[in-house]
């Protein structure tokens, strides 16, 4: 299976932007507030507080982009999550009905997106690649894998006339 691997992604640390930027405000805010005015709180217990936000941040964000992982091979889609217990799903691209492409103003921006796959799969009728580095890349390249085993499992059964 690994020989037919056409592509590895991850979610991208820049889909976090947003989240980054909210971290950094709340520390400056803290920072602001606890230096500025006395409230009887040591300054370096202040800095410590206001590293929390952009700390937790990061190593959430971290942990989310390493519980993550989509492969594609020429014939299925992989979804690897989980950091100590693991899961993978799996969906067939001829069990693939519709692909989508969804990006905010800043995701587009700064190149990232989620590709929405729609399958006729039980266990995973509805697949998210959230977050991905150049999403329209990881889109067309679905696409055209998706149309590649339609054509290949098309079959003609002509009908044939009974025996007379």
């Amino acid at each position: 299976m690994a020989g037919d691997l056409v592509l590895r992604a991850r979610t991208s640390w820049k889909a976090f932007a947003g989240v980054y930027l909210l971290g950094a405000s709340l520390a400056v805010a803290i920072w602001y507030v606890g230096l500025r005015y006395d409230l009887g709180v040591a300054a370096w217990i202040v800095i410590l507080v206001g590293l929390a936000p952009p700390v937790v941040v990061v190593v959430g964000s971290w942990l989310v982009r390493l519980s993550r992982e989509y492969r594609v091979f020429q014939d299925s889609l992989e979804v690897d999550t989980g950091i100590v217990a693991r899961r993978i799903d799996n969906i067939q691209m001829f069990r693939v009905r519709d692909i989508g492409l969804s990006q905010s103003v800043l995701g587009r921006i700064l190149g990232v997106g989620d590709v929405i796959v729609s399958s006729t799969d039980h266990s995973s009728p509805l697949v998210v690649l959230r977050g991905t580095n150049d999403p329209r890349a990881v889109y067309e390249t679905l696409r055209g894998l998706v149309a590649k085993t339609a054509t290949r499992r098309t079959v003609i059964v002509e009908r044939e006339n009974p025996p007379a």
